[in-house]
């Protein structure tokens, strides 16, 4: 069984609402169809979470596809929904701050500025994974690796052997199948996860020996487009 995982396309960083796909993402998802068409690449089910920038892409991608070849209907699976990065990054920046203050100047500019978010993040995802519980509000590292575990275990289980599986999500989702599949560090792979460009490929393969990393943060689609101007990460 082959499992193709698609990165949502660009949501709108900085804006009140960041689960809102940009104009550039839905040319990311365009682009994205195109290459599915140009590539043959067929598919027998198809899967998303049910975040508003992963359905999005999901019906712009399938609305394309499906005026060449007959595609399947969409399952949602809220195991594939993305971590609580937002409330994640309110819960432990305070305590970040009052740990080192030298990091208090970018608290202000955390969602204007790049490298103060990158930076801010950085410590906060740290200490997220290293919580053996769920802090108050928010989803445990633990939880959530187990519900997406249970997402690709519910996807397997759903599906023959040989079946060839499209999976619309997000960026943690996609990094923490890769700590599954490779035994990757849960740091290392969520860190690894933040090179993963909006509508990129990363394809495993499932069988007798589990979960496989086959091709990992693959975006033909988009290189070469106006000097890169296609390629995001957010």
């Amino acid at each position: 069984m082959e499992l193709i995982f698609i990165r949502h396309g660009q949501a709108s960083f900085g804006s009140w609402n960041y689960d809102v796909l940009s104009e550039l993402g839905k040319e990311q998802s365009l682009l994205t169809a195109r290459y599915l068409l140009e590539t043959d690449l067929s598919f027998d089910r198809v899967y998303s979470g049910t975040l508003e920038r992963q359905v999005d892409t999901a019906d712009l991608v399938l609305k394309q596809v499906q005026s060449r070849v007959a595609v399947p209907h969409l399952t949602q699976i809220p195991g594939l929904n993305e971590y609580q990065f937002e409330a994640i990054l309110k819960h432990f920046i305070p305590i970040i701050g009052s740990e080192d203050s030298s990091l208090r100047q970018h608290v202000e500019n955390l969602f204007t500025d790049k490298k103060a978010f990158q930076q801010l993040f950085d410590r906060a995802v740290n200490k997220w994974l290293a919580g053996d519980s769920d802090p108050e509000g928010i989803e445990g590292w633990q939880h959530f690796r187990g519900r997406v575990e249970a997402a690709i275990e519910q996807i397997t289980a759903e599906n023959e052997r040989g079946s060839r599986i499209l999976i619309f999500s997000s960026g943690g989702v996609i990094s923490t199948a890769v700590h599954l599949a490779t035994g990757m560090s849960p740091y290392d792979a969520i860190r690894t996860g933040w090179g993963l460009v909006n509508t990129s490929i990363t394809k495993f393969k499932f069988g007798g020996a589990g979960l496989i990393l086959h091709t990992f943060n693959s975006y033909p689609h988009l290189e070469g487009r106006n000097a890169g101007e296609f390629i995001t990460y957010r």
